[in-house]
């Protein structure tokens, strides 16, 4: 490694870890590179690269996702899911936590975000979860672990940037992350009902009659047609991911305006400001990292480490071990749609090198990252959890611990069973 791609990469952590924002701080490192190698020339074209990032017709998706999720928090759909898993999962030993788990699986068909989740089922399970006896820290860690369901299970913006980072049939990319995504929700419930035994939580008491059971299906077919829309659209090859955001986008403005009437026009203005403040913050990042990856490709990063894996002789195995160790200890300090704009180009070059499938490692990695939202120092989850809880960090994290270990389990069934991930694209044709 020569000396100007070292202070590259050290100015980047040290700017990043002393709390500069993540496009910033790739900015500034590529500037200190280029004075570094004497490539001043590079600043002529730095913004024309920052836009050619940006001005990829496939991340059009990315904005109309978010605002699907926004239209339907406005419309208040989420009274209607929980009253769907309640009828689903309710009965089931563990009450309550698994009414929000299985919500967090049906919701995160709608938003595809983990905060969104949280915010949206938060606030609402957590208060439900203490009067039932729950813990406050036991509620708040059943719902920031439940959350990282949504970024798995289709739409999901990190899918998005995943496939336009990397080239990676996004289609093929959803369909991958369905079973690792449910695989980890239906993990996290079974953890709830051992608990459960152990502890003897009741069931939610509820009318559960076939009359009950049909009303509570038809309340929710309405806001779960969202996904469909966008998963039969994409994986049938009707739409574009772009197309099907748009498509959903209508549609969720429909129903929250026109068939619940619970979204007046004048809540329009703050959906269309929190979308375009939040797509603003995710592509300007995709921008920044554009140019971070053409710095990288310049020095030569991708083909080091190729050549480094095969002078070692690594098997593909032992190279899935150092990558989810590698993806678990950055997912503890990068958001995930920054690390993915960063480090996905390289490894995901890496391990196809090595003679992995880059659909399974797509999985890997976006699974690997959303981990790291249970865990310090950036534990986004936890902290959102905590702050609508308010029980104190040490213990959220202590009964987070064996949700955390679950979920574990399951990225090492995904790392080493291929087929979790690439049956349902090999069935859909990729």
């Amino acid at each position: 490694m020569n000396w100007a791609l070292l202070l590259f990469v050290l100015s980047f952590l040290v700017l990043l870890l002393g709390g500069m924002p993540v496009a910033w701080a790739m900015i500034c490192a590529t500037i200190l590179w280029m004075i570094a190698s004497n490539e001043l020339v590079f600043l002529l074209i730095m913004p024309d690269k920052i836009f050619q990032g940006i001005d990829v017709f496939i991340l059009m998706a990315v904005p109309l996702f978010i605002l699907v999720g926004e239209l339907l928090n406005t419309g208040r759909i989420t009274d209607r899911l929980i009253n769907f898993a309640n009828q689903f999962f309710g009965w089931i030993s563990g009450g309550l936590a698994q009414v929000n788990i299985g919500s967090s699986i049906l919701f995160s068909g709608i938003t595809g975000v983990a905060l969104g989740d949280i915010a949206a089922l938060g606030r609402v399970f957590i208060p439900a979860m203490v009067k039932q006896g729950y813990s406050p820290a036991y509620a708040a860690a059943v719902t920031a672990s439940s959350s990282i369901v949504g970024p798995m299970v289709p739409p999901s913006l990190i899918i998005v940037i995943y496939g336009a980072a990397t080239g990676v049939s996004i289609g093929a990319l959803f369909a991958a992350c369905v079973l690792p995504g449910l695989l980890v929700g239906i993990c996290q419930m079974g953890l709830v009902w051992h608990q459960a035994k152990k502890g003897d939580i009741k069931i939610v008491e509820a009318d559960r009659s076939m009359q009950a059971l049909m009303s509570s299906s038809a309340e929710a077919i309405i806001p779960l047609m969202v996904p469909i829309i966008i998963l039969v659209g994409i994986l049938g090859g009707v739409m574009t991911p772009t197309e099907a955001g748009a498509v959903a986008a209508f549609y969720a403005l429909v129903i929250a305006l026109f068939y619940y009437r619970t979204m007046k026009i004048a809540d329009l203005y703050g959906v269309f400001a929190r979308t375009m403040t939040f797509s603003g913050k995710l592509l300007i990042i995709v921008g920044c990292g554009t140019v971070f990856s053409l710095v990288m490709a310049i020095e030569n990063v991708p083909g080091i480490l190729q050549a480094s894996i095969q002078t070692a002789q690594i098997s593909p195995l032992t190279t899935l071990l150092i990558a989810n160790l590698v993806l678990l200890f950055i997912g503890m300090f990068i958001d995930p749609a920054a690390a993915i704009i960063l480090f996905a180009p390289i490894l995901s070059t890496v391990a196809v090198s090595a003679g992995i499938d880059p659909v399974h490692f797509g999985v890997i990695m976006i699974l690997n990252l959303n981990l790291g939202l249970l865990t310090p120092p950036l534990g986004i989850c936890l902290f959102a959890a905590e702050e609508i809880a308010d029980c104190g960090l040490p213990g959220l994290i202590r009964e987070t611990i064996p949700f955390l270990l679950t979920s574990l389990i399951v990225l090492i069934l995904v790392t080493y069973i291929p087929a979790i991930s690439l049956w349902l694209p090999h069935q859909f044709g990729f």
